[in-house]
């Protein structure tokens, strides 16, 4: 294998999943010995060695500059992400005009192949830091002693992460009279999706429900947090829950199980590759087009139309009976969580960013020697 010199382009600054994802990727991909240099934004990365250059892009695949860029690399490999059975339409020119993709999970490969992706396809799967985020030794829930159980759960504020599933799901399976609480920590997407406006979205959502019966209690942190304080969140949990409709790999379920806390979340996605009955509580589900629940009045999140509103696309539509039956079973036994959250760690711990790093440099290197070195 000749030598190759990887520049990695995406939002390594950036607080996100992807900008974890982005940053953990290249700290993996130096420890397996890779000469890798980092830059944020389109343009010429200095100070290259003469070896065989290899670009890897970590942004939406339809914002490369393939001609520039072709002048600049011998490899070009996109890195990406995916929520649905199908990608955007805009994405299968560029993905198809580079070298390899690189996904996280299986439902993401299936979803490129669906879509008409021949270019080759890579699974390099995301890794969790275990040793940042750590089972605590955590009391069973006791009425008497003033220790609800709680659930958390962890996502931003937009509808593929379905806030109305598990808000309505909460407020209908448990009442103020039940020894239980929900930790919700979100973010909005834009300056004015703060605090008080997703509070206000959550009581608008609740008032068109009709729901007034007293309810269990919900604590909201709705602002960026350091990890840190993410992991006291994680700390605090019975059970991790969030009916997602979607997700190319799902970071918090990964941090989730590393903390020694169970999932409840939906049987569909790039989670099930390390996801099962035996460390989660699994929802039932159908494939639906994005836009049904999108057009429903009672949709309180950001969208992103753009992206998830094409012809052809599926995604999970979590059943709410299923989804109040699994949060049920989780509060009333929670030494099933406990034994479910102790196989989590187990399974999290073989889910390394070095394990990442390994296939990563196995993918880079299949990919160099499948294309000829352009003069």
């Amino acid at each position: 294998m000749p030598a190759y010199h990887v520049v990695w382009q995406g939002p390594v600054k950036r607080t996100s999943g992807l900008g974890i994802a982005c940053k953990e990727y290249v700290k993996a991909l130096r420890r397996q010995g890779v000469n890798t240099s980092v830059i944020e934004i389109q343009g010429r990365a200095g100070g290259l060695s003469n070896n065989r250059k290899v670009l890897i892009y970590h942004y939406p695949p339809n914002t490369i500059n393939l001609r520039k860029e072709r002048k600049q690399y011998d490899t070009i490999i996109i890195n990406t992400v995916w929520e649905t059975t199908r990608i955007p339409k805009r994405w299968i020119n560029p993905i198809n005009q580079s070298d390899a993709v690189f996904v996280p999970s299986r439902q993401n490969r299936q979803a490129m192949r669906d879509s008409g992706i021949r270019t080759p396809i890579f699974i390099v799967p995301h890794g969790v830091d275990a040793k940042m985020f750590v089972p605590m030794n955590k009391q069973l829930p006791s009425k008497k002693a003033n220790r609800p159980f709680t659930f958390i759960s962890v996502f931003g504020f937009q509808h593929r992460k379905n806030p109305e599933g598990l808000l309505k799901a909460y407020w209908e399976e448990f009442s103020s009279s039940d020894n239980v609480r929900l930790i919700i920590k979100t973010n909005g997407y834009a300056a004015y999706e703060n605090d008080r406006w997703i509070r206000s979205r959550i009581q608008f959502y609740k008032a068109k429900l009709g729901i007034r019966k007293s309810t269990a209690p919900i604590q909201i942190i709705a602002r960026h947090i350091n990890t840190k304080s993410l992991r006291s969140i994680y700390a605090q949990g019975h059970a991790f829950v969030l009916p997602t409709r979607g997700e190319g790999i799902g970071l918090p379920f990964l941090e989730s199980m590393a903390s020694g806390v169970p999932v409840i979340t939906t049987g569909w996605g790039g989670h099930m590759d390390f996801l099962s009955s035996h460390n989660s509580f699994l929802v039932q589900y159908k494939l639906r087009p994005p836009v049904i629940g999108m057009n429903r009045r009672t949709s309180i999140s950001r969208q992103f139309r753009h992206l998830f509103s094409e012809k052809g696309q599926l995604w999970a539509e979590p059943d709410i009976g299923s989804l109040k039956r699994q949060m049920r079973k989780a509060y009333e036994n929670p030494r099933l969580c406990i034994t479910k959250g102790r196989q989590a760690r187990l399974d999290a711990l073989k889910l390394s960013w070095n394990r990442s790093g390994s296939l990563l440099k196995q993918a880079i290197e299949k990919t160099i020697a499948a294309v000829p070195t352009r003069k």
